[in-house]
């Protein structure tokens, strides 16, 4: 199983960066977690996102999802030029009626809509959604190919689902907004609150996300406090769990 990050900026892309994206290569299958604003063009480089399996999505805030409007315009143009490209599997909270009649149109995408305890199967890798606690509707999810299993927690305040989704898995791509707990406000986490779940996970490896790059050393510091093998992820990087 590899994970490459082509997102890992919070909020807002970075000059010459990119929010939420991740890919997720296992079993043969190519599954991509969130298409934040930015980071069609970093992802392009890489795939042909005809090439996709299964496409994710946490929740409807546009730092997770903005590009996939994008995605969706590129796919039906080359479809309206005749190349035959299926449609692509989109797990997905609901929709509010201007997104389901901006991205549910020309057969691009085989809408899924995620709920709590929801799961899906994508040849050999099994997925399972977690409900978050967020600003809004929010899902974590695992993944489980090739004998290992991929945590991701979305966006996420401190909550049960946190510690559900997290139990047990080889690695856990975490948000960490915030260096430390002072600036938790319930709907996002810190460095060492992400690493303090690792831990108690029992989660082998860390993979710290969505923060602001001008606070990276200190995330990392705190988090490799809770958790000694934290890696702070770096865009366009491919991690082999």
């Amino acid at each position: 199983m590899e994970l490459t990050v082509f997102g890992n900026n919070a909020t807002c892309p970075e000059a010459d960066g990119a929010c939420a994206c991740y890919l997720v290569e296992a079993a043969g299958k190519k599954i991509l977690l969130d298409m934040g604003n930015g980071s069609l063009t970093k992802l392009r480089k890489k795939i042909d996102l005809a090439e996709l399996d299964l496409i994710v999505i946490s929740h409807l805030h546009f730092d997770h999802f903005g590009d996939l409007f994008c995605a969706k315009y590129h796919l039906e143009t080359r479809k309206a030029y005749g190349e035959d490209i299926p449609p692509i599997p989109l797990l997905i909270p609901a929709l509010p009626q201007w997104a389901e009649t901006e991205l549910c149109t020309n057969d691009v995408f085989e809408v899924h809509t995620i709920t709590d305890g929801f799961r899906f199967e994508a040849g050999d890798v099994k997925l399972e959604f977690v409900e978050m606690v967020h600003l809004i509707e929010s899902y974590g999810v695992r993944i489980t190919a090739e004998g290992k299993t991929l945590a991701y927690s979305g966006d996420t305040g401190i909550c049960k689902g946190l510690y559900t989704v997290s139990a047990g898995a080889d690695a856990f791509l975490c948000e960490a907004t915030f260096a430390d707990g002072k600036a938790e406000e319930g709907h996002h986490l810190s460095a060492q609150t992400a690493a303090a779940t690792a831990r108690d996970a029992g989660n082998s490896h860390l993979f710290l996300t969505h923060y602001h790059p001008d606070q990276s050393r200190m995330l990392l510091t705190a988090a490799m406090r809770f958790f000694p093998d934290t890696v702070l992820t770096q865009m366009e990087e491919t991690y082999h769990l």
